[in-house]
């Protein structure tokens, strides 16, 4: 089995049997900023600091593609719930210089057998950066 990368428990992998890799990874970063108003100039910007930074991504879960989407579905859901800060590696390479959690899993269950079992499952997962204290 090739391992791609993880998110805490969950492992970005590649094999004969599996697949469980994401797509369209975006990572944002942004900073706050107050605006003061000036009489008769343009308004005035005051920088305040740096936004947590957010990476967002898809997924999809298949028992074609060797999966339980349902189990991985909820697995991303455990995650949000309790909040646990993780670091995300891909390749080696650990994103970001702190650490992440998952705030948000939104769920397209698309395929169902004649029994109500999910088949198939597209996931969006957002990560945000979470700064020690």
């Amino acid at each position: 089995m090739g391992k791609i990368g993880s998110f805490g428990n969950l492992a970005f992998s590649v094999s004969d049997k599996t697949v469980k890799t994401f797509d369209g990874m975006s990572w944002k970063v942004s900073a706050k900023y107050a605006t003061h108003d000036r009489h008769l100039k343009e308004d005035l910007l005051e920088f305040l600091g740096p936004e947590p930074g957010s990476i967002s991504f898809s997924m999809k879960f298949s028992v074609f593609l060797g999966t339980n989407p349902l189990k991985e579905v909820k697995k991303l859901q455990a995650m949000v719930r309790n909040g646990k800060a993780e670091r995300l590696v891909l390749g080696g390479q650990v994103y970001g210089t702190f650490k992440w959690v998952c705030t948000d899993v939104s769920t397209d269950m698309e395929i169902f057998d004649n029994r109500g079992n999910c088949w198939a499952a597209k996931v969006k997962v957002t990560l945000k950066e979470y700064p020690k204290r």
